[in-house]
């Protein structure tokens, strides 16, 4: 089979996620960590430490960046470099409101002469190669066209497609014309993301397109990280919590209060299927032992949790 990448959650797939995956589960060839973005003149801290090679060590990491401003980019790509990374991604994707109503992720798709001047920027750095990850456009599912040819800037080593508008977000129907049109009109190898749901689609995409590079999974794969390992047993997703616990304990500094929080917040995408009396359970958590209580009834029924009662759109 082609590759299979983890595609990024912002909240949700970070280094303690990824390396819980990758240590439990597998299935996956490489992770793209959420993207990075320059606050106050400076890059992150936060994102720095997420992908600092130490804390994911044993797996494939593409580091993404998100920017507008063509100097942010290459602070992000500077600092990336002296970490040793040589292979980034740019992020034209990212469909949320706040973030594309600023011109950056997939609201550049609808600005093509600032995605001009960023590759422009990008292409001066030596020694790095990129990826793009971007959707069809922000509100217009042809705007890819102006966008596809500026590329040759950069020459990227893949392009991943999320055949959604921006606007879509995680709704509506895929636009599988205007994915195939992308596949047939680009020089760059394609990977396809988008609302593969299991095993099976992920099979029967890459039959229907032989041509794929690889195929990107990200919110299924966070509602159930066993995605990939069909023989996963529900000891093994109680192993995964328990590493998900140990490692937000080690890096979390803002005590219990902060630990309990974070956690909460993954079941927001975990396990989605969860009963509704034990995932209140947990939201209503305010100590570490209660929600480690809730958690445990939770996770005691695994195979009810992985059954979604309905389509959300992840």
């Amino acid at each position: 089979m082609i590759p299979v990448l983890a595609a990024p959650l912002q909240g949700v797939t970070d280094n303690v996620w990824r390396m819980a995956q990758h240590s439990v589960f597998g299935g996956v060839d490489a992770y793209y960590a959420p993207f990075m973005r320059v606050e106050h003149g400076e890059v992150r801290r936060k994102d720095l430490r997420d992908v600092d090679p130490e804390r994911n060590a044993g797996i494939t990491l593409i580091p993404q960046i998100l920017a507008c401003q063509p100097d942010h980019a290459l602070m992000m790509v500077d600092a990336l470099k002296l970490m040793g990374y040589r292979h980034i991604d740019i992020n034209l994707g990212c469909p949320f409101p706040p973030i594309a109503l600023h011109r950056k992720g997939s609201g550049m798709m609808a600005y093509p002469e600032l995605a001009q001047a960023l590759f422009q920027a990008l292409a001066s750095v030596d020694g790095v190669e990129y990826s793009v990850k971007m959707r069809l456009g922000w509100d217009n599912a042809e705007q890819w066209r102006d966008i596809l040819p500026l590329l040759d800037i950069i020459k990227p080593v893949n392009i991943a497609i999320h055949p959604r508008t921006g606007k879509q977000q995680y709704k509506g129907e895929l636009d599988i014309e205007q994915f195939e049109a992308i596949l047939t009109a680009s020089p760059w190898p394609v990977i396809y993301n988008g609302s593969l749901r299991s095993l099976e689609d992920i099979k029967l995409t890459i039959q229907r397109y032989p041509t794929l590079a690889a195929v990107m999974v990200g919110s299924r794969l966070a509602a159930n990280p066993g995605m990939m390992a069909p023989n996963a047993t529900p000891d093994d997703y109680r192993h995964f919590h328990d590493l998900l616990v140990e490692g937000y304990t080690e890096q979390l500094n803002g005590g219990e209060a902060q630990l309990v929080r974070h956690l909460q917040d993954i079941w927001q995408t975990f396990l989605p299927g969860t009963n509704r009396k034990l995932f209140k359970a947990i939201r209503k958590s305010r100590t570490l032992d209660q929600y480690e209580n809730a958690a445990t009834a939770a996770l005691n029924d695994v195979e009810a949790a992985l059954s979604p009662k309905e389509d959300e759109g992840l």
